[in-house]
């Protein structure tokens, strides 16, 4: 008989903090988006989650590298380091950023979706299919 496991929200949310606090330092992926498609994304983001455990801020890095959007998030609040994006794309106003975190050696799914808006950027979280949703803002850096 196959059984899937579920994990319990508290839990999925848990080792999805977990997983953005555990991110590695690393280099900015590529994808195959052309910049030329993300012109209002590129630059650095100071991003601001309100979750149901709490507000939680991220950096995020979205870059030109060599004609192809690059991009890497990490957190200042949750350690050192940053993790690159692995897919990145883009429908119609919809940047969105699609990369798996290691959670205790269970890999989680985590998925951005950014929104241009007159300010910045709306921000929705994706973490294990639904599992753990929140949202937010972004604002460019100061630099």
């Amino acid at each position: 008989m196959n059984r899937a496991t579920r994990i319990p929200r508290g839990l999925s949310a848990g080792l999805l903090l977990l997983a953005v606090a555990a991110l590695p330092t690393t280099v900015a992926a590529q994808s195959d988006l052309d910049s030329s498609q993300a012109t209002a994304f590129l630059g650095n983001w100071d991003v601001a989650i309100e979750s149901e455990f709490g507000p939680f801020s991220m950096d995020l890095v979205i870059q030109d590298q060599g004609g192809k959007v690059a991009a890497s998030i990490g957190s200042p609040d949750m350690g050192p380091g940053m993790q690159e994006i692995t897919t990145i794309t883009r429908e119609d106003e919809v940047l969105r950023l699609k990369w798996s975190a290691d959670a205790q050696g269970q890999m989680i799914e985590i998925t951005i979706d950014l929104f241009p808006t007159a300010d910045g950027l709306a921000v929705a979280l994706d973490g294990a299919d639904g599992m753990f949703v929140a949202s937010g803002t972004a604002t460019r850096a100061s630099s």
